[in-house]
């Protein structure tokens, strides 16, 4: 048996995102993280990250993607959602 002092505890993070257009660009549209909605990422600025920029700075805070799922809506506004689960090591 492990032992909990030896054991790595996880945090995780959730996001929610769609694409601006067709997502060519790859700047994002709606944003959710952790089942809140993201107005503005940078020092106060009313716009949220494009993909590579949001994937750089949660990298950069130690964030490990653990899965993504596409899930596309045709039959209501053909919206196309991704879902991204992150984690990483908890610091007590």
């Amino acid at each position: 048996m492990i032992s909990t002092a030896t054991r790595t505890r996880w945090e995780y993070k959730s996001i929610r995102f769609d694409y601006k257009g067709r997502g060519i660009t790859q700047e994002i549209n709606l944003l959710d993280i952790d089942g809140q909605r993201i107005k503005g990422w940078f020092d106060g600025a009313d716009e949220v990250p494009s993909l590579p920029e949001m994937l750089r700075a949660l990298g950069e805070d130690g964030w490990e993607m653990i899965s993504h799922v596409v899930n596309q809506d045709i039959k209501n506004n053909g919206v196309t959602l991704h879902y991204m689960q992150f984690k990483r090591p908890l610091i007590d």
